[in-house]
């Protein structure tokens, strides 16, 4: 094709056509500019469709996140309504001195005051698009702050996490100051590391929480105020990230759907 025009410019030129030549190669410059031109537009286009794939497969991505943290959020919420009402149950069964008339029930309180739960959330699509600049294929900025501010509430999620076992930790070290369980924990053992010489019933357990004196169950109802309160705070931080979740979840299943 190249040497199909030049054909033509030579024989302009031989013919003495000078001012059909000059036409001609203003024409033929214009054709190269418009071919360049639409090469560029060919290629931002390809470029406009990656970006758009690279953006949907790490909407996808940071969803099936999201989701993930829905259902550790839930199992969390259910973990601290047991907790709470584990410690609830014992602090009344400790002020109305009717331990041995609900043995069962306030054993089964203590077993469930043992539960951990700690969110651990998932984040790796958003760090790698975070640390990577690849946040800036999200288009809608009104997405892309929902996803940064979702991300910002996990941050304080663990912050408070870490508060909850600190205080938990301080709690439960309080009360080694106004009562000896340290033959309960002994019991939690394995067997080679198990000091106590007697077997722990439920029994010995039962007895020894019903035998508090007045200032055992005033501290230790006190101790036991706090750690619900940590607990319902925790939960208040972790319904927050829990609903700008549900928020974001619905924006990028919106913003999808239109991309379809």
């Amino acid at each position: 094709m190249i040497k199909f025009f030049r054909k033509i410019r030579y024989n302009l030129m031989e013919t003495g056509r000078t001012s059909k030549y000059f036409r001609y190669a203003i024409g033929e410059i214009v054709l190269v500019v418009i071919g360049i031109l639409i090469a560029l537009q060919i290629n931002n286009w390809n470029e406009n469709r990656k970006n758009t794939q690279y953006e949907q497969n790490y909407l996808q991505r940071i969803l099936s996140d999201l989701n993930k943290d829905q259902k550790e959020l839930e199992m969390h919420f259910n973990t601290d309504t047991l907790k709470l009402d584990a410690f609830t149950q014992i602090m009344r069964t400790l002020r109305t001195n009717s331990i041995k008339l609900n043995q069962q029930a306030f054993l089964g309180a203590l077993s469930n005051t043992q539960k951990t739960n700690w969110f651990e959330g998932n984040d790796v699509v958003f760090s790698e698009m975070k640390f990577s600049g690849k946040l800036a294929l999200i288009a809608s900025e009104e997405l892309k702050e929902s996803i940064q501010s979702y991300y910002k509430q996990v941050e304080e999620v663990i912050k408070q996490e870490n508060t909850y076992v600190a205080i938990q930790t301080d709690t439960y070290y309080s009360m080694g100051n106004y009562i000896d369980n340290a033959f309960i924990y002994e019991a939690s053992l394995a067997p080679r590391w198990n000091s106590n010489t007697n077997a722990v019933t439920y029994e010995d357990i039962i007895n020894f929480y019903d035998n508090f004196n007045e200032d055992q169950k005033k501290e230790g109802l006190k101790d036991l105020t706090t750690l619900k309160a940590n607990i319902v705070y925790s939960n208040n931080v972790r319904n927050t990230l829990y609903v700008k979740g549900k928020a974001t979840i619905k924006l990028i299943n919106d913003y999808l759907e239109k991309k379809k």
